[in-house]
Parts: C-alpha cells; sequence; structure tokens
C-alpha cells in the first residue's frame, strides 16, 4: 500500500508508466497492421496445392476440383503437384518443410495426421508442423473385387477365403494406411487369411486389380465406379456406415455381418506452422465457397465424394478423434511400429 502511494504521489513514475502501456498499445496495432496487409498482398504468385498420393486417386480428384475453384476466388493460379510415396509421408514432408508463405499448400488425407504418427517411428514430419485450414471432402471407400474372384458379395468372399487361405490377395496403400488396417481388422473379426500386396497409391493399385492379378481392394468410389459400371469389377460391400447413394444397391459392411465396422478417408487441407491467421482465414473461406457450388458438390455426390468444409478447430477435433480410434485398432491388432 505504501508503495503505491508513493508512485500515485510521484508523477513522472506515473506518467512513465503511462507512455509504455500507450507504447505497447501502439506496437501491438502496428503488428496486426503490417499483418493485415501482407495478407492482403497474399497469393503473390501461382499457389502449389501438394497431394502426397499418385495422380488419378481419389486425392487427387479433390485437389483439382478445389484448385480450380479457389483459383477464381483467389484471383491466383493453383496447381496440383502429385508427390507420393511411404503412405504419402513423402509429400507430407516436403510441405512441412515449405516456406510458411500460404504458396504451398497440403490436401492431406487422415492417414498423414490421424494414423501414420501412431503407426511409424521416426516420421520426418509432426502435426505441429501444419496449420489445419479445412476439412474438404469425405471418401467412401467400397471392397471392390475382380470378376475371376468369383465372389459378388462379402460373405462370399470370405467363405472363399476360408476355403484357400492366404491364396486371394487385397491390394493396400502401404502399412499403416486406412486399407491395411480396415483389412486386417475385417480378417481378425471375420476368421479369415488374405495376403497383403502394398502400392504406392490406389492408381498404381488399380491396372492390377484391372486385369486380375490383385483380387480384392478398399478403393475410392470415385475410382471405382466406372469400372463396376462397366461389369468389369464386382462391388462387394461398401466401408461407410450407410449405403452410398452412387451405388445404392450394394449393402455395408455393418450389415454382411460386422455391425459398427466403418472404413472410409477423407481429405483435408493444410499449410505449413507459421502461415499467417490472415491467409489460412482465406484459404478457409475459399474453401467454404468452393464446397458451397452447385456444380462442385454435384460432381463430389454423383462419384462418391460427400463435400464437408470446416473451421481449422473443427478439422484438429475430427483428426484428434481419430487418431485415438486407430490408435485402439493399432493396439489390438498388435500392429504398431512407434517405438
Amino acid at each position: 500500500m505504501r508503495l503505491d502511494r508513493q508512485v500515485r504521489r510521484h508523477s513522472p513514475i506515473k506518467s512513465a508508466l503511462g507512455s509504455v502501456r500507450a507504447l505497447s498499445v501502439t506496437l501491438c496495432a502496428l503488428i496486426a497492421t503490417v499483418g493485415g496487409a501482407l495478407a492482403e498482398e497474399w497469393p503473390a504468385r501461382p499457389i502449389k496445392l501438394v497431394v502426397p498420393y499418385s495422380a488419378g486417386g481419389s486425392g487427387d480428384i479433390v485437389a483439382r476440383e478445389l484448385a480450380q475453384k479457389l483459383t477464381t476466388y483467389l484471383d491466383r493460379s493453383i496447381y496440383v503437384e502429385n508427390r507420393p510415396g511411404a503412405s504419402g509421408n513423402l509429400g507430407t514432408e516436403y510441405v512441412a518443410k515449405s516456406a510458411p508463405d500460404g504458396h504451398t499448400l497440403l490436401m492431406a488425407s487422415d492417414i498423414q495426421f490421424a494414423i501414420s504418427p501412431n503407426f511409424t517411428a521416426g516420421l520426418p514430419y509432426e502435426l505441429k508442423d501444419f496449420e489445419p485450414v479445412s476439412l474438404v471432402a469425405n471418401l467412401d471407400l467400397v471392397l471392390a473385387g475382380h470378376p475371376s474372384v468369383g465372389a459378388n458379395n462379402l460373405r462370399e468372399l470370405i467363405d472363399l477365403a476360408r476355403k484357400r487361405p492366404g491364396e486371394i490377395n487385397y491390394g493396400s496403400t502401404g502399412a499403416g494406411s486406412t486399407h491395411q488396417l480396415a483389412m486386417e481388422l475385417l480378417q481378425q473379426l471375420g476368421g479369415f487369411k488374405l495376403t497383403e500386396v502394398p502400392y504406392r497409391g490406389s492408381a498404381q493399385a488399380l491396372p492390377d486389380l484391372l486385369s486380375g492379378q490383385l483380387h480384392i481392394m478398399l478403393m475410392g468410389i470415385p475410382q471405382s465406379l466406372p469400372y463396376m459400371r462397366e461389369g468389369k469389377l464386382n462391388a462387394l460391400a461398401v466401408g461407410a456406415l450407410q449405403r452410398v447413394a452412387s451405388i445404392p444397391d450394394v449393402p455395408t459392411i455393418s450389415e454382411q455381418g460386422f455391425p459398427g465396422f466403418e472404413a472410409d478417408n477423407y481429405w483435408c487441407l493444410y499449410a505449413p506452422a507459421g502461415t499467417q491467421k490472415g491467409i489460412i482465414a482465406r484459404l478457409q473461406q475459399g474453401t467454404a465457397q468452393a464446397l458451397a457450388a452447385p456444380d462442385l458438390r454435384e460432381r463430389f455426390m454423383a462419384t462418391g465424394l460427400t463435400p464437408v468444409g470446416s473451421t481449422p478447430h473443427l478439422l484438429a477435433t475430427r483428426i484428434a478423434a481419430d487418431s485415438a480410434k486407430w490408435t485402439n485398432v493399432i493396439r489390438s491388432l498388435r500392429l504398431n511400429e512407434v517405438k
């Protein structure tokens, strides 16, 4: 109390403290103004949207559709660059190490942040290396089989696999991918045995599936739908909990003896950590506008993609929830490589 009285009586000290507060307020306002000005100048050049999977896959389809819309909204060219490998980790690492200036972005799948960190030791990136922007689309998966397998649904496949353990193979996009974890869990629950054949991406697996060299694979509906319509592939089951509008006659995995079983992917937009909040906000707003466009929504829905959209916070929340879910699956299957 005595010190307070002395400070109040000592007008030079009181004046100096007031000056410091005023200077702090001025500096904060200046920083905010400069940050806002920098965001307004963005983008200064074409934007690169990296897909960590091969061309032709569902992530590639989502990225190219979004890039086309964002090019219009941002009045700057956005181009897609495919950098496949290591279940998407190579392309993800590339973006993690890119400059946080808003000119290099990542179209990530849930695998990169909800599965890989819980599965693979020594990843070259961490979740903290990125700024979440928005969910973009849910991808419904279908268990597609070559006609030579002789199965028209999941129940028939399981019957064949039990009679010929290990003879029927399935494709995955590598260790720790949704394709692998879902199929391994399905085998455990159903008491049958398949042989895994890993690929760098589903686009590389598709030719082998169409030729019959690969027997079955969980595929994105956008990739496999044309071939199912032509009779080149059989739709055995969908991984969603509810039937999918684009293939309404195909029962879910859950319906065929595995209640509550769900296998899907989703695609989301990220920027390198340290990217200005103003840039993140403009990207999120542009993505929301793109996903609200009737023509984009129609193209997505017709191919088994569901446009989603979200705030950065909601994306981070979903990643955290799915990370916990897949961690339990990995531990129950004893597939965990993280040390």
